[in-house]
């Protein structure tokens, strides 16, 4: 087994107040809101080291909320459980104010490939980016 990080990094601008996209972004619970099909199983909240469970078919994810720093507007989890083939997954979301209620929004990870083609792993993990960045400009323009 390798321990060679692989990275994904999704940016993309949108016109929207950064501050409407960071309030969605920031609640740890909320991530159904931009990702529907993942449900929301129990409990979460904006605490460090919050865990929040999310439910995709029969398929169980457990994520830990890293850091969330309102004033960067920044939020970071891990995945601790889920049924990928991945490890040692640390992802941040961030929302950048552009001005002229316009932000970008980038989501970016770094993880080790485990029993997968590494073009499958960032394909799938870069589609999951797109179509969360997608809903989030639905949200909110």
């Amino acid at each position: 087994m390798s321990d060679k990080k692989t990275t994904v990094h999704v940016t993309r601008e949108m016109d929207a107040p950064a501050s409407a996209v960071w309030t969605t972004v920031r609640d740890f619970a909320g991530i159904a809101k931009f990702l529907p099909m993942f449900e929301l199983v129990g409990k979460a909240d904006n605490t460090i080291g919050s865990i929040r469970t999310l439910k995709q078919g029969d398929a169980i994810f457990r994520e830990r909320l890293e850091a969330l720093d309102d004033a960067a507007r920044i939020q970071r989890y891990s995945i601790v459980e889920a049924p990928v083939p991945f490890q040692d997954y640390l992802s941040e979301l961030a929302v950048r104010d552009l001005g002229n209620n316009r932000c970008a929004v980038s989501w970016s990870s770094t993880f080790v490939v485990v029993g997968a083609p590494e073009a499958d792993v960032v394909g799938m993990i870069n589609g999951l980016y797109n179509a969360g960045i997608d809903q989030l400009v639905k949200l909110h323009t």
